[in-house]
């Protein structure tokens, strides 16, 4: 599964990789600091004729341009709306909230406090994801005390 994750926060960016990594459940996860360099990110990889991420969590509030610009953005690009995007923000905004699904986000999550709710969160998503139709990626967990024979 790759991932791209936009969020100005650093401590966010953190976590929000060694999450992932102790869940083992995303084969690669980008990062990207605001809606400008997400759209440079994603016109990139159509250009590059490169793979588009699987699964976008995107922050609302940066700076640049924020998350709900660039939201909109996506999702009024015929070679874009097809991405599944998540809204991941501190905003607990009903407006926000409203706002994300209007414009065709799949979910808005509320940033979680604690880290043992940020892996529910994070295991919660993919395995929604791994559930459609399609879908091209196993999401067996290995076992890491298990070798692989050569």
């Amino acid at each position: 599964m790759k991932i791209l994750m936009v969020d100005d926060d650093s401590d966010d960016r953190l976590l929000a990789l060694v999450a992932f990594k102790e869940l083992n459940m995303a084969h690669s996860i980008d990062f990207v600091l605001d809606g400008e360099e997400l759209m440079e990110y994603l016109h990139s990889r159509i250009e590059t004729k490169s793979e588009l991420p699987d699964l976008v969590l995107l922050d609302l509030n940066m700076s640049k341009k924020d998350g709900r610009v660039a939201l909109k953005e996506i999702k009024t690009d015929p070679r874009l709306k097809h991405l599944e995007i998540i809204i991941f923000s501190t905003s607990t905004s009903e407006k926000d909230k409203m706002y994300a699904m209007e414009q065709g986000a799949k979910k808005y999550i509320v940033k979680p406090h604690e880290y043992n709710e940020l892996l529910e969160v994070f295991s919660s998503i993919c395995e929604d994801l791994v559930e459609k139709p399609g879908w091209r990626y196993s999401m067996r967990r290995q076992d890491p005390t298990i070798r692989r024979q050569a």
